[in-house]
């Protein structure tokens, strides 16, 4: 439950025992240039590891076992207050379990949760691919007697880099809506895969007024 943060759900009146070791270890380093040639930069990296012990007593990863975090964030100072400046991160892909298609087909078993069960023998054995994402953003400031008026641009994740995230289990529908049943079982549902990454470029516009 721990390891899945507020994205757990309950089904069942199991006994919930703290009967699991865990362990974090890391290092952080991190790195500040201030006002050179009008630069600002701030770079640092992180490693982290993130892991508790399963039902066999082996350790095995949690959900925060990201183990490479990276980033850089630069501003620059122009002529006639215009500042540029950018943010570039990279963060290691997250441990996942993988569904239990087997058990997921079952009907009884759907139709109890609405979706399909995790194969928990297999608990964070699988890792996502490593995200990145590039920002950038253009500010403007008008000082005046007793007030300053700024407007800025953000655009964030110029490159539009697709954010891969666990396939879906979905069942098979037929053009009406109905769920079909495995050919080969008539107690299971036939189910699929669907391939989802997450890719949005967000534009932004604002205007700050400081008194």
């Amino acid at each position: 439950m721990a390891s899945q943060g507020d994205d757990y759900g309950v089904c069942g009146d199991e006994e919930v025992t703290p009967v699991s070791r865990g362990k974090a270890y890391g290092i952080e380093v991190l790195g500040r240039l201030r006002k050179y040639k009008g630069i600002t930069a701030v770079v640092s990296y992180t490693f982290v590891g993130s892991e508790f012990t399963d039902i066999k007593g082996e350790f095995v990863p949690s959900a925060w076992d990201n183990r490479h975090l990276f980033t850089i964030t630069a501003t620059r100072n122009l002529k006639r207050n215009w500042d540029v400046g950018f943010k570039w991160r990279y963060i290691g892909g997250a441990p996942y379990t993988p569904w239990d298609t087997e058990r997921s087909a079952i009907k009884t078993v759907w139709d109890v949760k609405g979706m399909g069960c995790l194969d928990y023998s297999k608990f964070n054995m699988e890792r996502l691919t490593a995200f990145n994402q590039l920002d950038i953003r253009v500010d403007k400031s008008w000082y005046l007697n007793k007030w300053s008026l700024m407007f800025y641009f953000d655009i964030q994740n110029v490159d539009n880099f697709k954010a891969d995230v666990r396939d879906l289990l979905v069942r098979v529908e037929d053009t009406n809506g109905n769920p079909l049943t495995d050919p080969t079982d008539p107690n299971k549902y036939l189910l699929k895969t669907v391939k989802s990454n997450l890719s949005t470029i967000i534009p932004t516009f604002g205007i700050m007024i400081e008194f």
